[in-house]
């Protein structure tokens, strides 16, 4: 009795073991690192998954829609703080590194 206790609880183990490693894969896709001109598109795929208008994400990230339409044309020229705002909203976090020529 007590070694079908034991492979039970082996089982369940690696059952949990299995999920913790498909929680991690899901994450380390989530944290795929994108070029700050590339936030446009990121923005739109985040709105379409989410079933997300922008002006939602406008109010969320308490900016304008000029200033989202600005900042989603020519995000280099956008502040730190509207960036950071939308960030905030769509779920990523702004590293910052040196440019690759």
């Amino acid at each position: 009795m007590m070694s079908n206790d034991i492979d039970v609880a082996v089982e369940a183990l690696s059952k949990v073991q299995n999920m913790l490693k498909d929680f991690s894969a899901d994450m380390n896709k989530s944290k795929s690192l994108f070029k700050l001109a590339e936030l446009g598109t990121y923005v739109e795929r985040f709105c379409a998954d989410n079933v997300l208008q922008k002006r939602d994400l406008c109010l969320l990230a308490d900016i304008s829609s000029t200033t989202l339409t600005n900042t989603l044309k020519n995000p280099e020229k956008a502040s730190m703080s509207t960036v950071l705002s939308i960030g905030e909203i769509v779920g990523f976090e702004l590293l910052i590194g040196r440019k690759n020529d």
